[in-house]
């Protein structure tokens, strides 16, 4: 898609990608800004921020990961999940996740993302979401 980054991580042997929005490149038209759920805080669903980032380095260490070990085996909440990066790599890492947005970033960015890596078999679980978290 127009304006779209491919990031990826591997986590436990497992690929995550997803897509993302490309500020730089973006013509400042969100495709949801119609939408009866659309806030100013929805619209950044299409970004990865840099605390997410940080977590999902620290799922990656092949050593010492606090976090993967504290994941594994448990339940996982991720509010404003967004693209779904994060909650993929806590899946990939053996969380069983939950991964949550209003309505119109789920459609827009989390579900097409999770859809993506249950297709090309990334390790993740199941996309069982209704589309309404």
């Amino acid at each position: 898609p127009r304006h779209m980054i491919t990031e990826r991580a591997t986590v436990c042997g497992h690929q995550v990608a997803v897509l993302r929005r490309d500020p730089d490149a973006d013509d400042g038209v969100d495709p949801c800004f119609f939408e009866a759920d659309f806030t100013v805080a929805a619209s950044t669903a299409r970004l990865i921020w840099e605390g997410s980032w940080a977590l999902v380095e620290l799922l990656r260490r092949e050593r010492d990961s606090w976090l993967r070990e504290l994941v594994r085996g448990r339940r996982v909440l991720e509010l404003g999940a967004g693209t779904g990066m994060l909650g993929l790599a806590a899946a990939a890492a053996g969380g069983h996740v939950l991964m949550t947005d209003v309505a119109s970033m789920t459609e827009e960015s989390l579900a097409p993302n999770v859809r993506a890596n249950v297709a090309a078999g990334g390790g993740c679980p199941s996309w069982t979401g209704s589309g309404n978290a």
